[in-house]
């Protein structure tokens, strides 16, 4: 979806590269000080729609420099600006967290300006994260704010972001925002925001299924967009136009492909591998081998790219996590400090003063002791609950890498397989075998991660082919159970059940990884489909090494210490089954093992067939 969050600056977000180099330029020209914690601020907000990495990466380095200068506003922009990175990364709780003391710190400042703006990001955030009640709340108290301003455009802003998320809206609802953020626009000439309220319109029409009335308009912003030179309108629109002719894969190759030469082009690596994705799968349809093996090695690339870039993220984020923490600490001790001074203080004064009220004065002290010992108490409380949040941060950072297990693996066997069938170029073998090593390496990254818990009002159901589900997790890990000579068979029967398509294929593929894992070279595996009243039942079937009884109340724990390396010499780490059993659980179903030391094992997962 287009989103327009972003840190309200004075100035539009939809900043070209140039633009990006000037304000880098502009740099070596500032000394260490309020300018520079500012400069660096606007380019970080600048690289939002580019790079999110280079967004967080300024966001630090100026919230770094600003605590150091004791520049307050220079602290809460940066905190604005690493809330919008967060966002994109997924982190909606961390987003939410920074945005909510930005809201506080900006109306202690008097700033309406980017109190509007705060309140308008936090109704996108709790939009994705389907709270509606809150979206609502939030995107209203920054409309009435928003109508209270004089001499702001950031109004524009406001309505744009209202129409982008809210598409159900009724014609006329739409069509009178867009003109009172055209008009704004206008009256503040802000020429990026009246270029961005052009494709505002078309967006709306193709989520209501009106293709055909879109097209002209897309056209429309097309050109604009090229004759004004504007990069992320038009790798935007070029999508969408792609978008509306998905069932025809040369047309959307047609505007698919010149969006991501743009995008390598001029640096907007967000876009990449989503343009990617869509460019490789519609190259398959069309069937140009040659064509495809390019594409592919361009996904290779982008992906070992991102794979270095979640790591750098990674580790900032954690970087950042700690600084967090450590200034708690020190804002606490600060307190506990200014406060002991302060008792001292008055009590040397008192008994200075007013010999004749010793008694009075003892009692007083005895209150403030009190008091500060509750104060103690307070912190404690305090800092446990800051350490347990880290903790729930690691757990959600590291299933986002945990989840790339199994396509990396089918990514890696395949390029594995590629290498041993039959004699290739030097050149191929090279490319195939960075592949593979890669594939290698990132898996080994992933491995160390946490846990997200998966909780049933989080899950998006929908209708799903449980026959096709599962023919498509064997057809996924078919290739991995040939590099062990296995026989890997599919029983089952269409049926439809109400899940969440891609959390039950992570289930159903982490129970083969599994099986073909802890199977010896030449076993059978198994996997079958039940229909029972009101349940349908999966068994996942191996002629593995077992599981003894005391493993048995231990494999679905999180990072049990039951984990075994495969039968050959494949690595385990007791993540899987934990995330599969809270996945099941969370859509109100069971998952259990059958099995005994030598004599294989049976994993069985049974959901409802209720549509609630």
């Amino acid at each position: 979806m287009l989103c327009l969050l972003c840190c309200y600056s004075g100035n539009s977000v939809l900043a070209q590269s140039e633009t990006i180099r000037n304000e880098q330029h502009q740099l070596h020209s500032i000394k260490d000080s309020i300018a520079f914690a500012d400069k660096l601020n606007r380019i970080g907000i600048l690289f939002y729609m580019k790079d999110v990495d280079s967004c967080f990466y300024y966001g630090m380095t100026a919230k770094a420099l600003s605590a150091r200068l004791q520049y307050n506003k220079g602290e809460t922009d940066a905190d604005n600006v690493i809330a919008a990175a967060l966002y994109f990364r997924g982190l909606y709780k961390e987003a939410l967290e920074l945005l909510h003391k930005c809201l506080m710190a900006y109306r202690n400042m008097g700033d309406s300006a980017n109190v509007a703006q705060v309140l308008s990001n936090m109704s996108i955030i709790y939009t994705d994260m389907a709270d509606s009640a809150k979206a609502i709340s939030f995107a209203s108290q920054g409309f009435e704010l928003g109508r209270q301003l004089e001499g702001d455009s950031i109004q524009t802003l406001l309505y744009l972001n209202y129409c982008i998320d809210n598409p159900q809206l009724p014609e006329d609802t739409i069509r009178h925002y867009l003109a009172k953020a055209r008009a704004n626009a206008e009256k503040y000439n802000d020429q990026p925001m009246l270029s961005l309220s052009m494709l505002v319109f078309p967006i709306y029409l193709v989520a209501n299924s009106r293709t055909e009335e879109a097209l002209p308009l897309i056209r429309e912003v097309l050109d604009h967009s090229r004759s004004t030179g504007m990069e992320y309108l038009e790798i935007r629109t070029l999508m969408l136009y792609g978008d509306c002719l998905k069932n025809n894969p040369d047309s959307v190759l047609a505007y698919y492909t010149p969006a991501h030469r743009i995008a390598e082009k001029n640096g907007y690596k967000n876009f990449i591998l989503q343009l990617l994705q869509v460019i490789l799968a519609n190259t398959e349809l069309v069937g140009d081998k040659d064509q495809i093996i390019h594409v592919q090695k361009l996904m290779t690339s982008a992906l070992e790219a991102d794979n270095n870039n979640l790591k750098k993220f990674i580790g900032d984020y954690t970087a950042y996590s700690a600084i967090r923490e450590k200034n708690h600490l020190l804002e606490a001790s600060n307190r506990n400090k200014l406060t002991q001074i302060w008792l001292l203080a008055g009590i040397c004064a008192v008994t200075i003063l007013l010999l004749a009220f010793i008694y009075y004065l003892y009692r007083r002290s005895r209150r403030m002791h009190k008091t500060i010992s509750d104060q103690y108490q307070q912190l404690q409380h305090t800092l446990d609950a800051l350490e347990q949040s880290q903790a729930d941060n690691s757990q959600m950072l590291k299933i986002v890498a945990h989840d790339l297990r199994n396509p990396i693996g089918a990514m890696t066997s395949i390029a594995n397989l590629m290498l041993e069938d039959g004699p290739r170029s030097e050149n191929d073998r090279m490319m195939l075998d960075l592949l593979k090593t890669s594939g290698e390496n990132s898996l080994e990254l992933v491995n160390d991660l946490l846990l997200m818990h998966t909780r049933a009002e989080e899950l998006a159901k929908e209708p799903v082919d449980m026959y096709q589900l599962l023919e498509y997790c064997v057809g996924l890990l078919h290739f991995k159970a040939r590099e062990k000579m296995q026989q890997l068979l599919l029983t089952a029967v269409h049926v439809t059940v109400h899940v969440n398509r891609g959390k039950i294929w992570r289930v159903i593929s982490n129970l083969i990884t599994n099986a073909i894992k802890f199977s010896p070279n030449g076993a059978r595996i198994q996997v079958l489909l039940e229909v029972k009243t009101g349940k349908v039942q999966i068994r996942v079937e191996d002629q593995g090494i077992g599981i003894s009884e005391e493993m048995k109340d231990k494999i679905f724990d999180m990072f049990t210490i039951s984990g075994r390396t495969g039968t050959a010499g494949e690595q385990s780490f007791g993540l899987g089954l934990s995330i599969s059993r809270q996945i099941v659980e969370a859509h109100g179903g069971s998952i259990w093992c059958e099995s005994s030391p030598g004599s294989g094992s049976t994993f069985f997962v049974e959901l409802s067939r209720e549509t609630a």
